[in-house]
């Protein structure tokens, strides 16, 4: 049954938010309605940082915020508290989502990189509108909404086809390893991707975060985390002009007096550690591939402020710029950063950064399972119990790099966790359960090990890779190649019904939220989200490396 549950919020001096949410359910045995976050994912729950959940962007930021109502919604319905929920999903932070999710229509594919044009030597070159082909509409999903999805046939394409023994298949109830392989399927889809957002989303020398394919000439700036992801996928692809073409939009955000970036232009107040940690690792890409020193020092600046970030040097990263909570996210990505920045620079003393950062959250923030806790307010200890998979990725990434055999021995504990099926990442059906914006950096923690580690890792390629092969096959729209809708269940009734046809989806309602499609139409195009599909680059250039 499908259930409209209006929600007031108020924060702060914030005018309250009316969320009216869509969640699909299904009835359990004794006719018990039970909320999901994910078709099959019974009893899950959803946890999220106090303090993650009180942001809300300004009105012309992008529809990145991580404000968050699962929680809410969560208890409502009586999750939390069972011994079986504690064992099956802590999921991401939903945010408050003004962009609408998806639609689609036919589509030319792209199979090269764009096109920039030349500029003078030591000069940033810029892609032109001309020079960015264009292609017949698109469908497309924002990552950012928490809609349902709905059921009807559908049209498949060779580029997201099952295997031929999912297609023949009518059981509609295998689970991931019997459903994909475990060989990656994608080959180089990272570039397609890559290239459909600079047809989607460039427009008039910079980045939207409105899809073009809804054709309103719209406009909102990106906050500055899809800016990150975005610049580190162009990065990924090889693409130098573009890094450097993203960077020059990039410094729209830079604060001078901290030598940070904030989430928008000209917010000095709204400067995170996560972000700025994502951005480090585009300008030492953007180095590394051009060998321009202002781009190491725009690096080192950002490492200047996030050691300021670094709670009576305990180790624990602030989260937000003048506030109290420690994430284990910006701990992590910190400890990251700081491994990343030292393999250009040789300054020893961020190993020494790297290794307390990551002494802390084995001490303060790892549980029983291995996995890690959201965070702690720095005045209690007390830890938030929710959990991210780009946490432990940016750990095991962090750990691989630190080198000694402790280090491994806890990335690979820290493996098994993540990979423990019956863990809190998981769905009933084998897949993993959190956004694609966070999940992406699960998959990169794994691509370090997989690269660095002498083959320790490989006991878990095979499920990494079906992991992989699984958001290809199923999370990539039918009808608008190259692009993807945050999950399966959460896109147009053509994706929906592919996924339904190889997963149980018994008891389940579905029915496509009318904010799918562009201008809240019925159907036709489904604008995707930037942040979802830079994060689904980023997926699919590891999955090219396994």
């Amino acid at each position: 049954m499908l259930v409209f549950l209006p929600f007031l919020v108020t924060l702060g001096a914030t005018a309250p938010v009316v969320i009216n949410t869509v969640i699909v359910t299904q009835t359990a045995a004794g006719g018990i309605s039970q909320n999901l976050q994910t078709v099959a994912a019974q009893n899950a729950q959803v946890t999220a940082s106090a303090v993650q959940n009180a942001e809300v962007d300004t009105p012309q930021t992008a529809t990145s915020s991580r404000f968050n109502i699962f929680g809410e919604i969560a208890q409502l319905f009586g999750f939390g508290s069972t011994s079986e929920a504690s064992n099956v999903a802590t999921t991401a932070p939903a945010v408050v989502a003004t962009s609408s999710l998806i639609a689609t229509t036919g589509q030319t594919p792209i199979t090269s990189s764009p096109v920039v044009a030349s500029s003078p030597a030591g000069a940033i070159s810029f892609p032109t509108t001309s020079s960015i082909a264009s292609v017949a509409p698109v469908s497309s999903a924002a990552s950012l909404s928490t809609s349902s999805s709905a059921q009807a046939g559908f049209s498949s394409t060779q580029a997201n086809t099952p295997s031929s023994a999912q297609e023949s298949s009518q059981s509609s109830n295998f689970v991931l390893d019997e459903a994909v392989p475990s060989t990656p399927q994608s080959g180089n889809a990272y570039q397609t991707t890559i290239n459909k957002l600079w047809q989607r989303f460039w427009e008039n020398g910079k980045w939207n975060q409105e899809d073009s394919i809804c054709k309103d000439n719209s406009y909102q700036i990106p906050s500055v985390w899809d800016m990150a992801v975005l610049g580190k996928a162009i990065a990924d692809s090889g693409d130098s002009n573009g890094v450097e073409t993203t960077i020059s939009r990039i410094l729209e955000y830079y604060d001078q007096s901290t030598g940070a970036f904030s989430s928008t232009p000209n917010s000095p107040s709204e400067i995170y550690s996560d972000d700025n940690s994502q951005l480090l690792w585009v300008f030492l890409d953007a180095y590394k591939m051009t060998n321009k020193q202002q781009y190491l020092k725009y690096a080192e600046g950002i490492m200047d402020y996030l050691k300021t970030q670094n709670y009576q040097n305990t180790g624990g990263i602030i989260w937000k710029k003048d506030q109290s909570y420690i994430a284990s996210i910006s701990t992590t990505e910190v400890a990251l950063s700081a491994m990343r920045l030292y393999e250009i620079n040789g300054d020893e003393s961020l190993v020494e950064l790297a290794q307390s950062c990551m002494d802390f959250m084995f001490k303060y923030l790892q549980d029983s399972d291995k996995l890690f806790y959201d965070g702690l307010d720095k005045s209690t200890f007390t830890p938030n119990k929710g959990k991210l998979t780009y946490t432990v990725g940016c750990a095991i990434s962090t750990l691989v790099k630190l080198g000694s055999s402790d280090a491994l021995s806890k990335a690979l504990e820290l493996a098994t966790a993540a990979t423990n099926q019956n863990g809190a990442f998981y769905t009933s059906e084998g897949i993993w359960n959190n956004s694609l914006k966070y999940v992406h950096l699960l998959f990169v923690g794994f691509g370090d090990a997989f690269a660095a580690a002498g083959g320790q890792f490989d006991q878990f390629k095979d499920e990494v890779t079906r992991q992989g092969n699984y958001i290809y096959d199923f999370v990539q729209d039918p009808d608008d190649a190259d692009l993807y809708f945050d999950s399966a269940t959460s896109g147009t009734p053509t994706a929906y019904a592919k996924y339904a046809k190889v997963f149980s989806t018994s008891g389940a309602t579905y029915k496509p939220d009318d904010d799918l499609y562009c201008s809240g139409s019925s159907s036709g195009p489904a604008p995707k989200s930037l942040l979802t599909n830079a994060s689904a680059g980023q997926i699919l250039y590891q999955l090219s490396k396994y």
